[in-house]
């Protein structure tokens, strides 16, 4: 390599890099938990997928939250070539007041993270004596419920001291027959009780009571090794820890019967209910090709397990083809908010004009104590005639120039069927023989072209993946998405991830929408993709958070790729469907 050559690529790579670092951030803010109360700490999380312009200036902070303590750590990665570096400032706030507040858009030089509102709620009166070092808590809500609706059940530690180990009994309860679920790990956090500071640790379930009657709660016990001096050298445990014991108050919470006023087959308990359907807007139809209608039902208290079947009314002319249901459980802090997502094939049998019944789901909003409805509204659609690709056949010529000059008296219906299937001349004869020979050429031609594509694809290569026509390169749709999380923009995501399961399942029959890509995938991404069809079915896209999304689906891809190769043909498709 001649100095000439050498000069031109380091001031490309120079140029490359200055370009890199001169790009703006995107910077990126999450908090670590959602309930929150005053004189409780929790962190925010600053991660930015570059290098920003300067150090962050959190003194906009200081208006509402007071800076407990800060921290950053940074990370460089360089794959295939690729060069990426992002950073992550961790700082541990508390509130200065109880509301709704505004985390304000700090400023990184010229780049600057989005606002973010949270909710404080106010300090949760101390069930034990003022400055105690060790406090064991059982908190419900709501404190009064219906049969298999949702209370959330937490299990509380709160310790003036450092601890060096910690155990919750189990949730233990009697009286009436529930169902249990976690709702995630321990979490810990930092709050004030008078002018005492604890560490907390907390964790919580949801409890669905079976039948009316009174549920008892059994007491927390709360267990933990408390340092009560200075750590000997030897044996820093035995001499210089105790283990403390603490039981919280046994609760009682009172089921109430199914009330008389619902009127509906299914029992519905729930804070909010969403009944949505999606269908092909402003597209035209034809007789015999099938038209995709999804619906979706979300449940705010309920397991997916838990919620009703979707009926499907039938309709004169219109045939339905629903698939098995897709079911989903969201969890979060405030509970658990069941999913059932149903597509539906529709076929007309001939042109005309269909008619959709409405849906309705009756269900009992546990918040205010009424009947309310969830419904889809009828919908009508306009179907036109058959192509010939949907009927198979094409249709007749129409009469000629000179057939439309030639009178023609009328005949009968009968007369004419009859007329249609007479002796054709010897000309006719002949041109049809001539026809006849040329479709028997062409279906012997088509008929060896299937052969050879069948050979090719015999001896083809296990690691080979046929790329479906009109599917958008991989390179491309990973620039979509990244795009898209840049902006959050969860309705973006959604369509780049849509193409990347086209892209990525060639050899099966691709999802056609979050609910089925979910499905297909394993966790953290099949849990990121079920929070993003969660939000948008809440029409919540705007609270979206991207995070990783793009590198998971990378490293999905490969994973895949991975396993796919090294396996026969034979075997391949049957994976997916695991």
């Amino acid at each position: 390599m001649n100095t000439k050559s050498f000069i031109l690529i380091f001031s490309l790579m120079l140029v490359a890099l200055l370009s890199f670092d001169a790009a703006a951030a995107n910077i990126k803010l999450k908090v670590d938990r959602s309930n929150i109360e005053l004189n409780e700490t929790f962190t925010l999380i600053f991660e930015s997928d570059g290098a920003v312009d300067d150090d962050p200036d959190f003194s906009p902070l200081e208006k509402d939250f007071q800076i407990i303590n800060q921290s950053k750590s940074s990370n460089i990665s360089i794959i295939n070539g690729q060069y990426s570096r992002s950073q992550r400032w961790s700082v541990s706030v508390m509130a200065l007041r109880e509301g709704t507040l505004t985390i304000p858009p700090i400023q990184f030089g010229n780049d600057r993270s989005p606002a973010y509102q949270i909710t404080i709620k106010p300090v949760q009166k101390s069930s034990a004596g003022a400055g105690a070092d060790f406090i064991s808590e059982l908190e419900l809500s709501p404190s009064s419920a219906y049969p298999q609706s949702q209370i959330i059940v937490t299990q509380r530690l709160l310790s003036a001291r450092n601890i060096n180990a910690y155990e919750f009994s189990p949730l233990k309860t009697s009286g009436v027959e529930v169902v249990k679920e976690p709702l995630g790990e321990v979490k810990q956090y930092q709050t004030r009780r008078g002018n005492t500071p604890y560490l907390v640790l907390e964790r919580s379930f949801a409890l669905y009571p079976q039948k009316a009657g009174e549920l008892n709660i059994q007491p927390s016990i709360a267990t933990a090794r408390i340092a009560i001096g200075r750590s000997s050298p030897y044996d820093p445990f035995a001499p210089n820890t105790r283990t403390l014991r603490r039981a919280s108050q046994a609760r009682t919470v009172k089921v109430n019967p199914i009330p008389g006023a619902f009127r509906g087959r299914h029992w519905l308990p729930a804070k909010e209910v969403q009944l949505l359907e999606e269908f092909p807007e402003n597209q035209s139809f034809n007789a015999g090709e099938p038209i995709t209608r999804t619906i979706s039902l979300l449940v705010d208290g309920q397991t997916a397990a838990q919620l009703p079947e979707i009926q499907i009314q039938a309709v004169d002319g219109l045939k339905q083809y629903p698939d098995k249901p897709l079911l989903n459980d969201n969890k979060s802090d405030d509970g658990i908010t069941g999913v059932q997502q149903i597509k539906v094939a529709l076929i007309a049998d001939h042109a005309g004009t269909y008619r959709l019944p409405e849906i309705t789901i009756p269900w009992w909003n546990t918040e205010t104590g009424s009947l309310q409805i969830a419904r889809i509204p009828a919908r009508s659609f306009k179907v036109g005639a058959a192509t010939a690709s949907a009927t198979g056949s094409t249709p007749a010529p129409g009469p000629t120039a000179a057939d439309s000059n030639t009178a023609t008296p009328a005949r009968p219906a009968a007369a004419q069927q009859v007329a249609a299937v007479e002796p054709t001349t010897n000309t006719d004869t002949g041109s049809l023989l001539l026809w006849k020979i040329i479709a028997f050429l062409l279906a012997s031609g088509w008929t060896w072209t299937l052969f050879l594509l069948w050979k090719a694809r015999r001896q083809k290569p296990a690691t080979s993946v046929q790329k479906k026509v009109g599917t958008p390169s991989l390179k491309s749709i990973y620039r979509q998405l990244k795009s898209a999380c840049d902006k959050q923009d969860a309705r973006g995501c959604k369509t780049a991830l849509l193409n990347w399961a086209q892209a990525v399942f060639v050899d099966a029959q691709p999802p056609h929408s979050l609910g089925q890509l979910a499905t297909r995938l394993n966790p953290p991404l099949a849990d990121k993709i079920s929070q993003l069809n969660t939000l948008l079915y809440k029409n919540q896209g705007d609270t979206w958070q991207c995070d990783e999304l793009a590198g998971l689906c990378e490293q999905f891809e490969r994973n895949y790729n991975q396993r796919n190769s090294s396996k026969p043909d034979n075997e391949q498709l049957e994976t997916l469907y695991h």
